[in-house]
């Protein structure tokens, strides 16, 4: 499966997501981004989403960046309790931060199955070896070849 070519999103698109998103809003809360997506021609469901998130919602919704505190973490560990990781269900109990910022939390931070040991000399030298012959896609990296650690802590390895 080939991997679909990022583009920059066109002033049209905005404007077909931003109808898209208050036409959904009048029919479904949580939004549904694949009916959204239907009303913006050639990007997914993730492609409005994460658009959306990244360049929109904060008109709309208070987006917190940076830091996260010790109630948001308690927050997203209820979170993730109760919803596992639908990220957009667990983004709706944690206030102020949106899926993506919950699942990196969580990934990178906070999951309980996180390797957090010392790294080894052999795994040191596997590192080295694995970047060099896959390049620096630290989470292919560490899912291939260290499961439990984080594609971050490998990258800061």
């Amino acid at each position: 499966m080939l991997a679909r070519q990022r583009r920059p999103w066109t002033s049209e698109e905005d404007k077909q997501l931003i109808e898209a998103v208050k036409r959904d809003l009048k029919s479904y809360k949580p939004l549904n981004w694949c009916t959204v997506s239907n009303y913006v021609p050639n990007r997914s469901n993730k492609d409005c989403r994460k658009r959306w998130m990244s360049t929109h919602a904060s008109a709309e919704i208070k987006i917190t960046k940076g830091a996260w505190s010790e109630a948001e973490d308690e927050h997203l560990r209820a979170a993730v309790q109760t919803f596992g990781p639908r990220w957009c269900r667990v983004a709706q109990m944690v206030h102020g931060r949106n899926s993506d910022q919950c699942a990196k939390r969580w990934k990178d931070t906070l999951d309980p199955a996180i390797d957090r040991s010392k790294w080894t000399s052999t795994e040191d030298e596997l590192l080295l070896k694995v970047v060099g012959e896959m390049g620096k896609k630290w989470a292919r990296v560490v899912k291939a070849y260290f499961p439990g650690r984080t594609g971050l802590a490998a990258k800061n390895r």
